[in-house]
């Protein structure tokens, strides 16, 4: 039998990196914002939205607007850091037993699917803290080094920038997506420090303070690395626009019988219904509202959005060259 299960979000962060006047989490890929995009995921995944807490910045109006769920808020007045953050939502977790997943609130890419592998292996392996690592084939970004033991057990998270240049070789690294057994959070999370490069509570310390305690701790290996990014700036909105566009795209034509010609010429944003045999052509965008019908031809160079096209239309931009 499954326990229980809760998820905190974080979602405070000012987004500096951003060059913005508001949260990182609000901008959009494929027409949806980031947070939402986490939320499907995770409310997918078969968390029901009334049991995620969203913890947010003094200043969350706009993403209280945008979100327009049933979910509950904690308010993290101070960005003192993650284990910070996560203590911010104690009031709605103190008589809670059963499973809480933390992640945070930048990570487009995590699917419903790699949720519940997560939640599936921390049950039935019996541990305190299950957390999600990537392996890249390459130097990884900034994220924190996952360390093990000589028995290849982890033992603790050690970020970036308080890295040794031995560690900083490794190439398994912390998704920041975490499952617990939610009696033990919060006594741990008040023994962390911030004697560290940011003087910032890390939620990451967790993983060193139940190896201490004869904790289990246990990992599931990202099926994608790239599963493990976050969104900092405005160029990764740009890349993860490109390949969630790529997976939207893939799903269409093996699940829906759509064909796609020139796809990475072609952008459909989510919210977008099309039936079965129709053909995109090259240089058009389907932006979020828009239903298409059965055995339709869209484009080329075509734009459209929160329109209904009609079983075997043909909308496309046409200009005929004639020669004398």
């Amino acid at each position: 039998m499954k326990r229980p299960i809760k998820a905190v979000v974080l979602a405070a962060g000012k987004s500096k990196r951003m060059k913005s006047g508001y949260s990182k989490v609000l901008h959009k890929i494929l027409g949806k914002e980031i947070i939402n995009l986490l939320l499907d995921s995770i409310i997918g995944s078969g968390i029901r939205q009334e049991d995620i807490i969203l913890v947010v910045g003094p200043e969350n109006s706009q993403i209280k607007k945008a979100i327009n769920r049933n979910i509950q808020y904690s308010i993290q007045k101070d960005p003192l850091g993650t284990a910070h953050a996560v203590l911010c939502a104690r009031e709605h977790l103190v008589n809670f037993q059963g499973d809480l997943l933390v992640s945070i609130g930048d990570n487009p890419y995590i699917t419903s699917a790699e949720i519940s592998r997560l939640r599936n292996q921390h049950q039935q392996s019996g541990s305190q803290c299950t957390l999600i690592s990537a392996i890249f084939p390459h130097r990884p970004p900034p994220y924190g080094r996952i360390i093990r033991d000589q028995n290849h057990e982890v033992i603790r998270i050690t970020e970036e920038k308080d890295a040794s240049p031995d560690q900083l070789n490794i190439k398994e690294v912390n998704a920041s997506i975490y499952m617990f057994e939610n009696e033990i959070v919060f006594p741990l999370i008040s023994d962390i420090k911030d004697d560290n490069a940011k003087n910032e509570y890390y939620l990451t310390d967790i993983i060193a303070l139940c190896k201490s305690g004869n904790l289990k701790v246990n990992t599931l290996i990202a099926e994608n690395y790239q599963d493990s990014f976050g969104i900092n700036n405005r160029w990764e909105i740009q890349e993860a626009q490109k390949r969630l566009n790529e997976r939207n795209q893939k799903k269409l034509a093996l699940e829906h019988g759509i064909t796609i010609y020139q796809p990475d010429t072609v952008t459909i944003e989510y919210q977008v219904d099309i039936g079965g045999d129709t053909i995109i052509y090259p240089s058009t965008y389907i932006a979020a509202g828009t239903r298409i019908g059965k055995n339709c031809h869209i484009g080329p160079f075509v734009y459209l959005k929160e329109v209904s096209i009609p079983d075997n239309s043909t909308v496309a931009f046409e200009k005929r060259i004639r020669g004398e």
